[in-house]
């Protein structure tokens, strides 16, 4: 094979056509995107999948042969945020080496939370929205606590490495620490949402302090 034949194979390879699963996966992702878009725009009960069809340049087809229905595909947004949240967790709580170091951590993680719900009302509504929806809908509201869950589990698992590392005497069992901690957060999304500005960066963090062995 001379040089011009290996430039030609090279470009070739280059350019393969994707695959059926490159194929699907692609479209996954510009339909995520366009329901991201369109559900921000219009509230989830608002949104159609013809809406998001148009947005995402496919036919309705092509949504439901990804999702089952708009609510699975705002449930798959959900799961995706959920997972960035797990990580951002992961890479703040893991690194914490003695017991200053985890109140410092966790009163960071407490306040990227607060932070989080602060810069993205939209989405806030949208979840209390989906939430009011999903957990009258059978075949929603098990996948939604199962979402649930696997926050609370890595909250709950996070927190046992640090009390088994550092000897830590726990007011609370790791698990209802975990439920305690994430039904403030969620209580003072709420209040944010009713009342714009009366939940300062620091209340998470300081409601914890009652939470944590002294």
């Amino acid at each position: 094979m001379d040089a011009e034949e290996v430039k030609v194979s090279s470009r070739t390879e280059t350019r393969r056509r994707p695959n059926r699963a490159e194929k699907r996966e692609a479209n996954r992702q510009r339909i995520l995107r366009a329901a991201r878009s369109v559900f921000g725009k219009r509230g989830f009960h608002g949104a159609t999948i013809e809406e998001i069809a148009d947005e995402a340049g496919l036919s309705n087809g092509a949504i439901y042969y990804n999702f089952q229905s708009k609510g699975e595909l705002f449930l798959r947004l959900l799961e995706e945020r959920q997972d960035e949240r797990i990580e951002h967790m992961r890479r703040t709580l893991s690194p914490a080496i003695d017991g200053q170091a985890l109140d410092r951590a966790l009163a960071e993680e407490a306040r990227d939370a607060i932070r989080s719900l602060k810069d993205s009302r939209e989405w806030r509504l949208l979840v209390l929205e989906f939430i009011a929806y999903a957990v009258r809908t059978p075949n929603l509201a098990p996948k939604l606590t199962a979402n649930e869950l696997k926050l609370r589990d890595a909250l709950t698992e996070l927190m046992q490495q640090q009390i088994a590392a550092h000897g830590i005497t726990p007011t609370l069992p790791a698990a209802e620490f975990a439920l305690g901690v994430i039904a403030l957060a969620e209580g003072l999304a709420v209040q944010e949402l009713t009342d714009p500005g009366a939940v300062r960066d620091d209340l998470l963090p300081d409601l914890l302090t009652l939470l944590l062995p002294p």
